[in-house]
């Protein structure tokens, strides 16, 4: 293989990863080395600031979220490589908007506030008059409930182009 994450992790580590996570081993080998290279503490764990400077991080359109929620603390490179294969290029798009989900509901149980939709809502990649048509379709949703599922976020957001925008970019 030659590559850099080959030579600190087993060929079956390196299987197992790619089997969970759907990178290919040149995807792995990329995010390894810049998992390597991260700053970390006086007890060895990543900085939240040094995960938010890996590129495909920090293109994200949900970056500090995405950290927040499903990147730090980070417990090890197979934990990292995890909480982005929500976001790979390939994942089913009603896969990534309940991740999306996940980084907004704070208190767990799958549903979105009001308030949490409107602070995901802003955060999305969208022209004013996409968001405009968001809000107005939360707006109805909320005539009828107090909470919104992941069933409720795809009515909202659909026609987004979010399939592309929500995935990670490698340059």
């Amino acid at each position: 293989m030659g590559s850099a994450a080959s030579h600190h992790l087993s060929a079956e580590e390196l299987s197992d990863i790619q089997g969970e996570t759907g990178f290919s081993l040149a995807r792995l080998d990329y995010l390894y080395g810049h998992y390597q290279a991260l700053d970390r503490d006086p007890e060895d764990r990543v900085l939240r600031s040094e995960l938010l400077r890996v590129p495909p991080v920090a293109w994200h359109p949900l970056a500090e979220r995405l950290v927040d929620a499903m990147l730090h603390p980070s417990l090890g490179f197979r934990h990292f490589v995890r909480g982005l294969a929500h976001f790979r290029r390939g994942e089913p798009l009603d896969r990534k908007l309940a991740s999306v989900l996940r980084l907004f509901d704070e208190d767990g149980d799958g549903l979105l506030s009001p308030d949490q939709c409107h602070a995901l809502l802003v955060r999305l990649p969208a022209t004013r008059r996409e968001l405009r048509t968001m809000r107005y379709r939360l707006n109805q949703i909320l005539t009828e409930k107090d909470k919104l599922d992941a069933e409720d976020f795809g009515h909202i957001t659909r026609g987004l182009d979010l399939e592309q925008s929500l995935s990670l970019r490698f340059h």
